[in-house]
């Protein structure tokens, strides 16, 4: 299977991006065979425009794939549902958790700005699931992803809101997509708040092999330490990558790190690039 990644969303913009919108947030366009399928629907600040500026028509969208339910990762359906009701959109079933930032006095709402019944309402398929799920041929779920490691945890600062309480969230709704293609393993990450390498140890489980040809998105370690930079490096070199293009919540730090280890596999992903496997 062939498959063309397009990015729709993501925080950085090339020069001579052809007046593509950057913003804190991820969306990959993803076409394969007669399959069109979004991973995330970024903040809601570029993804109609940049779509129209790249020649894409998001009515022809067939499925959805939330990697959890943050706002930079789910914005988007606002203007989605504008063009295209005809999806059926796949996710977790904690993403419609009060997802929040903080809690008490200081707390702000982060989460997916629809409810699931007012979603199915408006004639989208919703389908919620903790396990893998196959989306089209060749490209699948990772399901929920086991915290197994003792040097990726998830941020104190997210919390659920339970009423009156609040509760610390794990985001047991972070996933990601696997591609297999032709060249190997392709994973799309929309956060990582899991951990990178949890979520890679999980795929290659449950697919079966020990490497994956490349990872895209983003890999959360904004204010990751210099010591869990080196072991999460240390751990990444071990499944044989050979395209690393990240971005989003990844960190300059954490950029440059990677590029010193990885050297010229790793490359800024930004709004407009292009990948085919």
């Amino acid at each position: 299977m062939n498959f063309k990644i397009t990015t729709l969303c993501e925080n950085h913009v090339a020069q001579g991006g052809k007046s593509l919108i950057g913003e804190h947030g991820l969306s990959f366009y993803i076409e394969a065979g007669h399959r069109r399928i979004l991973f995330d629907t970024g903040q809601n600040l570029g993804l109609s425009h940049n779509a129209e500026v790249l020649g894409i028509d998001l009515s022809r969208i067939d499925a959805v794939v939330l990697s959890h339910g943050h706002y930079d990762h789910s914005d988007g359906l606002k203007s989605l549902l504008d063009c295209n009701r005809n999806l059926t959109l796949y996710a977790h079933p904690a993403v419609f958790d009060r997802k929040m930032k903080g809690r008490g006095d200081k707390a702000k709402y982060i989460g997916i700005p629809f409810e699931q019944k007012l979603l199915e309402q408006s004639g989208i398929t919703v389908q919620l699931d903790r396990e893998p799920v196959t989306i089209a041929p060749g490209i699948t779920t990772t399901g929920e992803i086991p915290l197994e490691n003792d040097f990726e945890t998830v941020s104190s600062v997210f919390y659920l809101e339970k009423g009156a309480h609040y509760a610390a969230d794990t985001l047991a709704d972070d996933r990601a997509l696997i591609l297999d293609t032709n060249q190997g393993l392709v994973v799309l990450l929309g956060c990582s708040h899991r951990g990178v390498v949890n979520i890679l140890n999980h795929i290659t489980r449950i697919a079966g092999c020990d490497s994956i040809h490349a990872i895209l998105g983003g890999l959360h370690l904004g204010k990751a330490s210099p010591e869990k930079l080196d072991k999460i490096i240390r751990h990444l070199q071990a499944f044989g990558l050979e395209k690393i293009g990240v971005g989003h919540c990844t960190g300059p730090q954490a950029f440059v790190a990677l590029s010193t280890a990885f050297k010229e596999k790793v490359f800024l992903n930004t709004v407009g690039n292009v990948m085919e496997f």
